[in-house]
């Protein structure tokens, strides 16, 4: 089975300026979609993710669609050609007509608010519909020109109020043209909004292209966590779509995201690889994936006629959405009389010389123009998606249950439910689509009242197998199928041989892969005996074969840092990998058996002394951590209520004390600065690269744990190097790890930037930075900050150089703001006490509005302005301007510096050594990057004499060398390069200031 990259995707985003202090309203659900064609062939199912605040509403792919066949994603899923599967919007509030935004990801993406019209579908006749433009151009994707041309194109989409989106036509860049209807829906409460998301609103589009010419009808249904997130928009929203032919038969399923606040809304699919079966040469997908599988808005909020915005979409499309109307459309269910009319046209979608005939294909799909029109109170009735190469897309709703009422143009009421009939070119036949909206991150698993699981680990020669039984105890009696999955997405490439009994009888059955990571167990009738005993085995060699095919064919390369494997004699596996799970359940127990001498660290509580035995919290506990079984040094640094546990393994065991030490104090300084600190336990697991190489720092945090590799020896010499790193990770056990979780990923440099700050200003309070290393590392974040700061802003997370060092300079420059202002009495740590006041759990996350209200609270002014500049757009901070408020210069010349080859050489030829070194002080001045050694190399000169310190054979070496091979014309690189100093002259302010960022008196 093969899962293929989402192409569209369709975000609503609705802008707030509400002055209160509560936190965003904010809603996830998942939608289950399953896709079939009319004469009953079932295609797939996936899932996506909806997340909805008062801003925005969007769309994202959970697991990948399943499907057989290989077509490309925009025509096999309507809603890949509505929703976004990153952060671009749908909707930017208020809906004015005229009103356009723009996103940015590989390609510019540009949505229009045009007016009003009315639509008609299969559904009915909607008034006064928002016509809704996007234009995408210059998409790029490492997949084919088809989905780019997809992509590229110009989108219009129709949403009415009350029912939701309503119709789509997509002109794609290639010539193809998808069109889409609503043909029934169900909206559980009257609603007012364009995007009804109310739990149990159910669309059904018809649609299709004039590529493959089937029609395809899609079912969306809007579900939730809890009745809560209905009336509060909290908790978790999605769409749960399911893509069916007319004649009924499933073709597939997926979940979107939506995210909704004031200003914005956003539709997102839950994968990236949508499946789904077809008759057809090339096979079908989901109308709702298609929504949701590029990073364009679908929705900006407000939604008003004429508003139109580009945003940058896959494979370097520029899609260019506009909210052309609202009219009314009539479908076979029935007229909407008043549907909001969505426009999008996707152009300049690209893919470079070596990508598949797919990718080609799939471009071909991207570019065009998808028009949508959703109605209040249903959602998407209709959709036309105009593809570039002539396909056409047409998809309506014809059939829809929306559970109470809502007033959104996406219902996400739980049980919300929609089917589509859709269908393009490539199909003769009309492909029924069906769209179910369920709790988020459960989708369509057994529920379980309870779940124990044994690991047993049975071989310790070689590490590569282990044995999982899970008693399973599902909440209903007498079920007839047992659906289970695993966390990792598809990625259930190291489980083998899953096999499910019952109590008293020992065949139960096996398990029936379904793909995207899930299993159904069948059984001949009602199943009484519980509980049932799951079987199966985790093997690390299988899994590694499975990577390395997957990498050749698809070109797919996961992190090995995130990956199950064996180093130093232990098993790093990630939980995800290694536990299948119901529904939702929050009885767990897990117990390892181990081999004589070894254990297992985790995050859980562990029961008794005697056996490796835990109670787990809830199943996002369970799924979502680093194990580090075998035999390695365990111990816990304690701060409070809080625990860190730290495994350690490898060479740095004997760098425990220094470990223990370091951790401890930044624990009690970040203890400090947040007023106190989480209650349970914290994992960190340490240890050196599996490989030799260039000294490294990386560190990874999943649920409660992390996971940290370094490849330094731990000394004072080098502490200039590594502390800030360890800084960095222990500031996440508040910012990102137990509390403070962003919404959305324009949150990430928050996440990071403010982290690599407190991380830095830290270790110099601490001792380990002196004041001149401390601005060392400044200059440094701002050559990498202003190296990308023309390309992307810092709040698209597009570059790790944006988020993590813009976002540290955008710290300090809160900081300095608020400082300066506040005439040193408040700073950004009085930011962080408020934002861990109201984030400080995971039920909570915030977004950047939050994020706003925080700083302005603090800070007694409005900067707003700041934050719409110099992070949602593209602006350079002027950083002259706010570091000179702590009585610092900034001096941003462009110089010419000698290559990293050349210094290389020159200190092995000096050294007399084969092979390269990492210095870490010259002349008694520590260095903390390879840039701060190669300014100092332009001033080498043959014969010089200089005391270089670095490590050998894991321990620290210095010696005094006589300069070799230096050259007085070297190769060189233009580089930007920044001096920061003092002020000859400051005021008793800027002194202050200085001396209180770095906790001098």
């Amino acid at each position: 089975m093969k899962t293929l990259l989402p192409i569209i995707t369709v975000i609503l985003i609705i802008v707030s300026c509400s002055p209160t202090n509560q936190p965003t309203k904010k809603v996830e659900r998942d939608l289950i979609v399953k896709v079939a064609t009319e004469i009953g062939q079932d295609f797939g199912e996936a899932i996506l993710r909806v997340q909805r605040t008062d801003d925005f509403l969007g769309l994202r792919s959970r697991t990948g669609f399943t499907n057989s066949g290989s077509v490309p994603d925009r025509m096999r899923l309507l809603f890949e050609n509505v929703g976004a599967r990153y952060e671009d919007t749908l909707f930017q509030f208020p809906l004015t007509v005229g009103k356009t935004w723009t996103d940015h990801w590989d390609g510019e993406v540009q949505t229009t608010i045009e007016g009003y019209e009315t639509v008609e579908t299969a559904a009915g006749t909607f008034q006064q519909c928002l016509k809704h433009k996007t234009v995408l151009t210059d998409a790029d994707n490492r997949t084919t020109t088809l989905e780019n041309a997809l992509i590229n194109g110009t989108r219009y989409l129709w949403f009415a109020k009350e029912v939701g989106l309503v119709k789509i036509r997509y002109e794609h860049s290639n010539g193809i043209i998808t069109n889409a209807e609503l043909i029934d829906y169900k909206v559980p409460r009257k609603s007012e909004e364009y995007f009804p998301v109310d739990l149990g609103t159910t669309w059904t589009y018809k649609w299709k292209n004039d590529y493959y010419n089937e029609v395809f009808i899609e079912k969306v249904h809007v579900a939730g966590t809890n009745p809560n997130t209905r009336e509060h928009f909290k908790g978790d929203l999605h769409l749960a779509v399911e893509v069916a032919s007319e004649s009924g038969e499933t073709l597939g399923k997926r979940n979107f995201y939506i995210k909704k606040t004031n200003t914005f809304l956003r539709l997102r699919p839950a994968s990236s690889r949508p499946v789904i079966k077809s008759t057809q040469p090339e096979e079908p997908g989901s109308i709702f994936f298609d929504l949701s599988a590029i990073w364009e808005e679908l929705f900006q909020f407000p939604l008003i006629v004429g508003k139109t915005w580009t945003k940058e979409g896959l494979w370097n499309s520029q899609a260019q959405t506009t909210i052309e109307n609202y009219e009314p459309i009539e479908i076979g269910i029935g007229t909407f009389p008043h549907c909001l009319k969505h426009k999008t046209v996707f152009t300049g979608a690209t893919a470079d010389s070596e990508a598949t005939p797919y990718t080609h294909q799939a471009i071909a799909m991207v570019n065009g123009t998808r028009y949508l029109w959703f109605a209040e109170g249903v959602g998407l009735v209709k959709m036309r998606y105009e593809h570039s190469n002539g396909v056409v897309t047409e998809a309506e709703l014809i059939k829809y249950e929306v559970p109470g009422k809502s007033k959104e143009y996406l219902p996400l009421n739980l049980n919300t439910q929609w089917t589509y009939k859709w269908q393009n070119n490539y199909y003769n036949k009309p492909i029924l689509e069906k769209v179910q909206v369920v709790e988020g991150g459960v989708g369509e698993q057994t529920p379980l009242k309870e779940a124990r699981y044994l690991v047993t680990v049975e071989n310790t020669n070689p590490l590569r197998e282990m044995q999982v039984f899970g008693e399973l105890t599902p909440e209903e009696p007498g079920i007839k199928a047992l659906r289970l999955r695993v966390n990792a997405s598809d990625d259930d490439l190291y489980i083998r041989r899953t096999t499910i009994e019952g109590r008293g009888k020992p065949s139960g059955g096996h398990g029936h892969s379904r793909g995207s990571g899930t299993w159904e167990f069948r059984f001949p009738g009602p199943w009484q005996k519980y509980p049932m005993t799951l079987k199966y085995r985790l093997s690390l060699a299988d899994g590694k074969r499975a990577e390395e095919i997957r990498a050749e064919r698809w070109a797919f390369k996961p992190n090995p840092t995130t990956l199950p494997s064996v180093t130093d004699g232990c098993i790093l596996w990630p939980s995800k990998f290694m536990f299948i799970v119901g529904g939702k359940t929050d009885n767990i127990e897990v117990t390892f058996d181990l081999p004589e001498g070894w254990q297992v660290s985790t995050p859980w509580h562990r029961i008794g002394n005697t056996r490796h035995r835990f109670t787990v919290k809830n199943q996002a506990e369970l799924v979502q951590t680093y194990l580090l079984i075998g035999p390695h040094l365990a111990t816990v640094v304690k701060s409070g209520k809080t625990e860190v546990a730290l495994a350690i393994r490898g060479s740095l065991k004997a760098d425990e004390e220094t470990i223990r030490d370091t951790v401890e104090k930044f624990l009690s300084a970040y203890s400090k600065i947040f007023k106190g600190g989480p209650e349970g336990r914290i994992l960190f697991i340490i240890g050196p690269y599996a490989e030799k190489s260039e000294k490294r720092l990386e560190g990874r945090g999943s649920g409660r744990s992390v996971t940290i590799l370094m490849d330094w020896t731990l000394d004072s010499t080098n502490n200039h190097t590594w502390a800030p790193f360890l800084g960095h990770e222990v500031f996440h056990i508040w910012n990102g790890l137990t509390g403070l979780q962003p919404f959305t990923a324009r949150e990430h440099w928050f996440l990071e930037g403010v982290t690599n700050y407190y991380a830095d200003i830290t270790s110099a309070k601490l001792g380990y930075l002196s004041k001149r290393e401390f601005l060392d590392r400044l200059e440094r974040a701002c050559e990498l900050y202003l190296a990308v700061s023309n390309e992307f802003a810092i709040g698209d997370s597009r570059d790790s150089r944006l988020s993590y060092n813009g976002g540290s300079l955008v710290a300090a420059a809160l900081d300095l703001e608020i400082r300066e202002h506040k005439k040193n009495r408040r700073n950004l740590a009085h930011v962080m006490q408020q934002m861990y006041k109201q984030f400080g759990d995971t039920t909570m996350k915030y977004t950047q509005r939050d994020i706003i209200r925080a700083v302005n609270k603090v800070a007694g002014k409005d900067l707003d302005p700041f934050f719409q500049t110099y992070i949602v757009g593209k602006e350079r901070l002027p950083l002259a301007e706010y570091f000179a408020k702590a009585g610092l210069n900034v001096q941003v010349t462009s110089e010419e510096l000698p290559t990293s080859d050349y210094v290389e050489e020159v200190l092995k030829a000096s050294l007399q050594r084969g092979t390269s070194v990492a210095v870490t002080s010259i002349n008694g001045s520590r260095i903390g990057s390879l840039k701060e050694l190669r300014k100092i190399a332009k001033h080498w000169k043959a014969g010089e004499a200089v005391t270089l310190s670095f490590e050998e054979s894991g321990k620290p070496v210095t010696v005094t060398a006589t300069l070799k091979g230096v050259s007085d014309n070297p190769s060189t690189e233009s580089e930007t390069v920044v001096h920061i100093t003092k002020q000859a002259k400051t005021t008793k302010l800027q002194r202050a200031i200085l001396a209180g960022i770095l906790g001098k008196t």
